[in-house]
C-alpha cells in the first residue's frame, strides 16, 4: 500500500548530488513498486538494474536483483549493483534515505500522494532517465483519462459505496487517500469520507448502519463473503458485492487507469439498474 504526502514542487530533490545535463543515469534502481511500473512505462526499464521484493510488474522487473524490502534495505546488495541513482518515496523510507546517503550514492525522492500528481511524476522521471517524449505522451493520456471520468460521472446520481481496503481489521479510505479520489471521481458516495484519518478501522456495525449499496475489496473474495452474515444489506441483498485488483488501486502507476475503469463501471452497471 503506498501512501504519500507532500508532492515535491517544482520538480524534484536529489539528496547529496546534483546531475548535470548530460549525466543520464544508467544504472537505477527503484525502492518501490510504482517507481518500477512508472520507469517501465516510459521506456527506461533497461536502466533498472535493481528494484525492491514487492517490484513485480512488469514481468521483467521480477527477474532483477532485490535489495530492499518496505521497511529495510540492503546495503551490501545495493552496492553490488552499482547504481548511478537511486529512487525512493515518501518520509516512511528516511532510513533507508540515511543509508544511501552514507553510500554517497544519488538519491531522487518522489513524494506524491494525488492522483493528479501521477502526470508530474512521469514527466519528471522522463526528464531525468532521457525519456523526455515518451513520459509525456503518456502523462497527457493519463491526465485526459481522469478528466474524461471525472466529467462523465459529475452529474451521474451517486451511490453509496464501502470500500473495505481490509480485513481483519476492517479497514477502509476517507480523504486524503488517492482511492477516495477515485471513489468521488467514479461518482461513488463514501460514508466515511470525512474520517480524521486517510485509512480508518471501523466496526462492522458502523458499515451495517450506513447500508452501502455497493461493496468493494482488494484482497480475496472470501473477504467480502462474511457480508453475506447480514442479508438484508443492500449491497448482500442485491448482489453488489464487487472484488477489485489491488494492483491496479494501490500503487499510484499508469495501471491506476485500469482500476478507475474497473470501479466506475461497476458503480456506472449498478446506477443503471437502479434506475430502469
Amino acid at each position: 500500500m503506498l501512501i504519500w504526502r507532500n508532492y515535491l514542487l517544482p520538480g524534484l530533490l536529489i539528496l547529496g548530488f546534483s546531475f548535470s545535463a548530460s549525466a543520464t543515469p544508467q544504472r537505477i534502481v527503484s525502492l518501490t513498486p510504482h517507481i518500477t511500473e512508472m520507469l517501465y512505462a516510459i521506456g527506461a526499464g533497461n536502466q533498472v538494474v535493481a528494484t525492491d521484493q514487492a517490484s513485480d510488474y512488469p514481468a521483467e522487473a521480477k527477474q532483477l536483483p532485490k535489495v530492499a524490502n518496505y521497511q529495510s534495505l540492503n546495503s551490501e546488495s545495493l552496492l553490488m549493483a552499482k547504481p548511478d541513482l537511486v529512487i525512493a518515496w515518501g518520509s516512511t523510507q528516511a532510513l533507508m534515505q540515511q543509508q544511501i546517503k552514507a553510500l554517497g550514492i544519488p538519491l531522487l525522492l518522489l513524494k506524491s500522494q494525488q492522483l493528479d500528481d501521477l502526470p508530474k511524476e512521469l514527466r519528471l522521471l522522463g526528464e531525468q532517465t532521457g525519456h523526455v517524449a515518451q513520459a509525456d505522451q503518456l502523462a497527457k493520456e493519463i491526465a485526459a483519462k481522469f478528466a474524461f471520468y471525472r466529467k462523465q460521472n459529475q452529474q451521474r446520481p451517486k451511490v453509496k459505496v464501502f470500500y473495505q481496503l481490509w480485513y481483519p481489521p476492517l479497514t477502509t479510505v476517507a480523504n486524503g487517500s488517492f482511492i477516495q479520489e477515485i471513489m468521488t471521481l467514479c461518482g461513488a458516495e463514501n460514508p466515511f469520507a470525512d474520517s480524521k484519518v486517510p485509512y480508518p478501522q471501523l466496526s462492522e456495525e458502523a458499515v451495517l448502519a450506513v447500508d452501502p449499496q455497493i461493496i468493494f475489496a482488494t484482497q480475496h473474495g472470501s473477504d467480502l463473503q462474511h457480508w453475506s452474515k447480514w442479508p438484508t444489506l443492500s449491497a448482500v441483498k442485491n448482489h453488489h458485492l464487487y472484488l477489485l485488483k489491488a494492483d491496479w488501486m494501490h500503487r499510484l502507476a499508469p495501471r491506476i487507469v485500469l482500476g478507475i475503469e474497473q470501479m466506475c463501471n461497476q458503480i456506472n452497471d449498478v446506477t443503471k439498474t437502479q434506475h430502469k
